[in-house]
């Protein structure tokens, strides 16, 4: 965390998003105090669903970490804690402020997973069993591929917003046609044909609904009490979805080393030194290369079940077990 710092500095409004590990969550503390720190839901979705029972509460739990106003969010924990107390008291100790998006203190800008970290790590999951340097080498050649990719795709991108912001825009507008909209004051509107009535501020970019302050990219409120007044939808969106941010995220290029490495100028000390691997205690049995399995293997544990129940046991001839594990008599 402390070379992390060195290039991200610490800040009120960054949020780091992980799982439940105690030594990450005293490392932020300690290395971003002024930073926040938010659970992975789908990570406590499995903890829920591995140590609980209680049927519908995983549902329920989704619902609540998403909700954008406190009284949904309320409304779903009350369910919560009429089906499983147990479960409700783990959530509470996991920390409500850090999994539920509308009990957040910061900005995690609509992110509730640690998604990224998973696809770096199946990206590099073949590579990651090599030597340091040829690991280092396959992370410099992924990086190349994809600025430039990525530098590509904005440079030819024409619209104010990000691609999957001007997506998620243009369907608002197209949910918000038929709302009515009544002015307040001049920066104050009341918006109503959805389920429930909402207040608008343009000035302060909230909407009571949630969605605006939350996520930082207007709602179909918003966007119809916008239009009202003549104002487009891209200019109350955070700058960080415009495509001028996307395209200054990638203007620099990742390059190759251009020294032959018999031709690299290696200090004396650094060439003296000895690297000896972490003092750790290695677990018992096959290490594990994927963390969560794919939907290929979901596929074939499933076309695996389902031949088995369909084998017929040479014993007695039902299917579903073989001669070995037969329980009936000859």
């Amino acid at each position: 965390m402390r070379q992390l710092k060195v290039v991200i500095g610490d800040d009120k409004n960054l949020a780091f998003v992980s799982d439940r590990n105690n030594s990450l969550a005293k490392a932020l503390a300690k290395v971003y105090p002024h930073a926040h720190h938010g659970i992975c839901i789908h990570h406590l979705l499995n903890n829920v669903v591995t140590y609980f029972k209680g049927k519908g509460v995983a549902g329920l739990v989704a619902k609540a970490s998403k909700a954008y106003r406190v009284a949904d969010f309320k409304k779903q924990f009350t369910a919560i804690f009429s089906i499983s107390p147990a479960i409700g008291n783990y959530l509470i100790q996991a920390d409500v402020r850090k999994w539920a998006r509308c009990q957040f203190p910061g900005y995690r800008y609509d992110v509730r997973t640690n998604n990224p970290a998973e696809s770096i790590n199946s990206a590099l999951r073949s590579p990651r069993e090599f030597p340091v340097i040829p690991l280092l080498d396959s992370i410099r050649e992924m990086m190349i591929r994809w600025f430039f990719k990525r530098r590509a795709l904005s440079s030819k991108h024409k619209q104010p917003l990000t691609i999957a912001v001007e997506k998620k825009i243009d369907r608002r507008i197209e949910k918000g046609k038929k709302f009515q909209v009544f002015p307040v004051s001049d920066a104050r509107f009341l918006v109503r044909g959805d389920t429930f009535e909402c207040m608008v501020d343009l000035v302060r970019r909230t909407c009571s609904c949630g969605k605006f302050d939350l996520m930082k990219i207007p709602c179909r409120h918003a966007i119809k009490a916008a239009f009202s007044v003549g104002i487009q939808a891209h200019t109350l969106t955070d700058d960080m979805y415009t495509t001028a941010s996307w395209r200054s995220i990638y203007e620099e290029s990742i390059n190759p080393i251009s020294v032959l490495e018999d031709a690299w100028i290696v200090p004396s000390h650094v060439q003296q030194a000895k690297v000896l691997p972490p003092e750790t205690r290695r677990a018992a049995g096959r290490r594990k290369k994927r963390r969560y399995e794919t939907v290929e293997d979901k596929i074939r544990s499933s076309q695996g079940t389902q031949s088995s129940k369909r084998r017929k046991c040479s014993r007695c001839g039902i299917e579903g077990h073989n001669r070995s594990t037969c329980d009936r008599a000859i």
